[in-house]
């Protein structure tokens, strides 16, 4: 119950929050992630977090999952959980440890983070990422097939306070797998990955974000959208971009999605609408995307008691609304279609 209470203070309630006037967007063009942006901001404000994510597939094999999220909501700063999961063969090998700011470390000078069970290290060439469980060793290095991809400078501004995104959009993954009692085995696949921190809270920032990707051999599309709270406007920041091998095909700042299907959650108090399907649109980009299947529909304050939802309630009505999707984008005359994942978080309405 104190985990679900401070998951709950941590994402609605601790701190009400105080808005500037001013919201800067991203900045043209694009840039890549350097050593330096990968290591821990580390920002004192009780809104700071940071976090890592980073997926890997092995065919019929198996499959990764590895994240670190650094976190001041609630008492004390700095805190990180570790955690994730390698699947190998049916089995799955899982990972979660919660930590105080002096029982993980990181390094300033470069990219190297120890925390429980876990470390990442390395440059945006090659991210090294190991884990252990029980006496099970799990080692993957991850290296670029795409370029390591950031909106303008990567920043927008809300204020003073900055939030940072960079998009890891496809990588070569080979990973060395020690299970107790067996020998080595190495597996190779693709992944892909993301790094963000930010000096506010998600509600802070945002009423929902919109989150697709697509991946269709060594072809990716990325897009996200994010509605500010109304303190910051009504005017939607957002990124599209579209690799091909080593290259990016397209990018985009400022680009059309039109609904096709919409859903309308009557079970929620908000009444949230969901884009279900939808055609993306720029001079150089024409895709549709239509849904295949919802994989859930999930009420964030759920597991609260009774006492705690309604207090939570508010200051934040969190959904999450998790598809697949089939995709089929022409980007300059080449076509690249397959099934994507699709996210959909409305924070309130």
């Amino acid at each position: 119950m104190f985990k679900r209470l401070f998951t709950l203070i941590c994402l609605c309630c601790f701190t009400l929050p105080c808005f500037a006037d001013s919201l800067q967007g991203f900045s043209a063009g694009h840039s890549a992630a350097t050593v330096q942006s990968l290591i821990p901001a580390m920002h004192k404000g009780e809104g700071y977090g940071e976090k890592y994510t980073f997926n890997a597939e092995f065919g019929e094999r198996g499959s990764m999952y590895f994240s670190l999220t650094i976190s001041n909501f609630g008492i004390g700063d700095f805190k990180m959980e570790a955690k994730g999961r390698f699947t190998l063969d049916g089995e799955d090998y899982s990972w979660k440890k919660e930590l105080d700011d002096d029982e993980w470390k990181y390094k300033k000078d470069q990219f190297y983070i120890k925390a429980g069970p876990a470390t990442i290290s390395g440059t945006p060439n090659r991210l090294v990422m190991t884990a252990t469980k029980s006496k099970h060793q799990f080692q993957a290095v991850f290296t670029p097939k795409a370029p390591s991809w950031r909106p303008g400078q990567g920043q927008v501004k809300f204020g003073s306070n900055i939030s940072e995104f960079t998009v890891f959009p496809l990588m070569d993954v080979e990973a060395k797998v020690k299970l107790k009692d067996k020998d080595e085995e190495v597996l190779t696949g693709y992944g892909f990955g993301s790094h963000s921190w930010s000096d506010l809270m998600p509600y802070e920032q945002f009423k929902s974000t919109v989150d697709f990707r697509g991946i269709a051999g060594d072809a990716t599309v990325y897009m996200r959208i994010m509605q500010p709270v109304s303190d910051y406007g009504k005017e939607p920041l957002r990124y599209l971009l579209v690799t091909k091998g080593n290259q990016i095909l397209a990018e985009s700042l400022n680009f059309t999605v039109t609904p096709t299907a919409t859903y309308t959650d009557k079970k929620h108090d908000n009444k949230y609408q969901v884009a279900e399907s939808f055609t993306v649109s720029t001079p150089d980009i024409k895709g549709t995307v239509t849904k295949s299947q919802l994989r859930q529909r999930k009420d964030q304050l759920a597991s609260l008691n009774f006492a705690a939802r309604q207090i939570a309630k508010q200051y934040a009505k969190p959904m999450l609304y998790d598809y697949d999707m089939q995709f089929s984008f022409d980007v300059k005359g080449q076509k690249i279609e397959g099934i994507g994942r699709y996210e959909v978080n409305h924070l309130n309405k």
